[in-house]
């Protein structure tokens, strides 16, 4: 990727989270409002429980005109962590979207303007769930825009889990006898809280000529027993583990979700589970990052970090690592507090 930046440092950014209502919309809320050159402008359908923004914008992002709400005379960052999931159910054609897009467009037309839109990693060419077909559409536009779409993997935190961490936590530590689905080739790529984060501020920096998708997840594939006896051995907790072929909880699921509706585990999720994204895209730059910080990562905590607190980073000698070449120019000590914060909220 091409960096074409020549803001100063002392440049202030207008930062907009779309979705600042969700789990990573409230964290980079928190992250962004903790460093100074940074001004956010939280968006959400409605009230936040948080009050990490400079201003407050009500807005259904998908129905509603927020544009000329948001919109400044200095440079913006837009990161879309919004998504209707109730369009997922209606089935409607992509033209839904429309109206978004001309919001975001607009956006685009601001001075120095980044566009940065959390996809997911569900979402890839021949992806089988209409959560992944949906998600292509946004990306699309955000292409077409010139943004970077940004395909997390399984974002793990252990003192700041997202839903679907937090569910594999509960299932791992509520019960003595767990069914685990099976399925060939099936798995979670990882990723850290902290490490996206990062990542996402280093892109929020940069002004790029051209649009990209990245991968944010670490190389190897985790199969869900293995994700399960990793956060076993993290809470002290043991249990019996029982196969269940997927496609029996995938017809089970549509079976429920046609008498009584959807619930919070969805046919959808079963079937992204039994047909993963075969190879991440664009994961260097996530290498990268990870590969170059992961001592100054794992050494946030201070002296009580033990390996358990950054499992996931590659390299299972990153607390030992001290190799801090070149951190002056990129992780400056403000970024370090900011995300210091986060993994102690």
């Amino acid at each position: 990727m091409n960096d074409t930046s020549s803001e100063g440092p002392g440049t202030v950014r207008t930062v907009v989270v779309l979705g600042a209502g969700g789990y990573l919309g409230s964290v980079l809320c928190q992250f962004f409002h903790a460093l100074p050159g940074y001004r956010v402008v939280a968006v959400s359908r409605g009230q936040l429980s948080h009050s990490f923004f400079h201003r407050h914008v009500t807005a259904d992002v998908f129905v509603d005109d927020w544009a000329g709400q948001v919109t400044t005379d200095v440079p913006i960052v837009l990161i879309n962590c919004a998504f209707d999931f109730k369009g997922i159910e209606s089935r409607s054609l992509p033209g839904k979207f429309a109206n978004f897009e001309r919001n975001i467009a607009v956006v685009a037309g601001s001075p120095s303007a980044r566009l940065i839109n959390i996809s997911s990693m569900s979402a890839f060419p021949g992806c089988r769930t209409d959560y992944g077909w949906e998600k292509m559409l946004v990306e699309a536009q955000f292409n077409r825009l010139g943004g970077v779409n940004i395909r997390p993997g399984l974002i793990a935190s252990w003192r700041r889990p997202g839903a679907a961490f937090q569910n594999l936590i509960d299932i791992a530590t509520g019960s003595k006898i767990v069914p685990v689905l099976a399925a060939r080739g099936s798995g979670f790529y990882c990723c850290d809280l902290e490490a996206v984060v990062l990542g996402i501020h280093l892109l929020a920096g940069m002004r790029l000529t051209k649009p990209h998708t990245l991968s944010f997840c670490y190389r190897e594939r985790i199969k869900l027993g293995g994700v399960l006896r990793l956060i076993e051995s993290r809470h002290g907790a043991r249990s019996i583990k029982v196969p269940v072929p997927w496609q029996i909880a995938y017809a089970m699921l549509r079976v429920k979700e046609a008498l009584i509706g959807k619930s919070k585990v969805r046919a959808d999720s079963v079937l992204d589970f039994a047909y993963p994204n075969p190879r991440p895209a664009g994961r260097g730059y996530f290498a990268t990052i990870v590969a170059r910080f992961r001592g100054d990562l794992g050494n946030l905590r201070g002296a009580k970090a033990t390996s358990g607190d950054f499992y996931f980073l590659e390299g299972q000698g990153f607390l030992e690592s001290s190799d801090r070449s070149g951190m002056g120019k990129i992780l400056s000590a403000d970024v370090v507090r900011a995300l210091g914060r986060l993994a102690n909220s």
